[in-house]
């Protein structure tokens, strides 16, 4: 992610697209968070495993990992990376 991102990013479609009763003509991406990421399909079963560890490790509920900024998930999974096996 680059430094000093300003959120929310908008993003005027070239053509609307129909959702429902609704033309989308923009998009408004917000600042993700730790859960957003869980999202992504190729990297969604290592990453949920770093941030279930970190959960875990905090005695925390992930909800409360999901809801981290971006820098400091990526802060939680370079910590806790180095204590799986199989990430070494």
């Amino acid at each position: 992610m680059p430094d000093k991102q300003q959120f929310p990013i908008e993003i005027e479609l070239s053509e609307p697209v129909r959702f429902g009763e609704d033309d989308v003509t923009k998009l408004s991406l917000r600042k993700p968070c730790g859960g957003d990421y869980r999202q992504i399909n190729n990297a969604a079963p290592f990453l949920a495993q770093s941030l279930d560890l970190a959960a875990a490790m905090a005695d925390l509920p992930a909800q409360v990992i999901d809801r981290l900024s971006p820098d400091d998930v990526e802060k939680v999974v370079k910590a806790v990376n180095p204590l799986l096996f199989w990430y070494r």
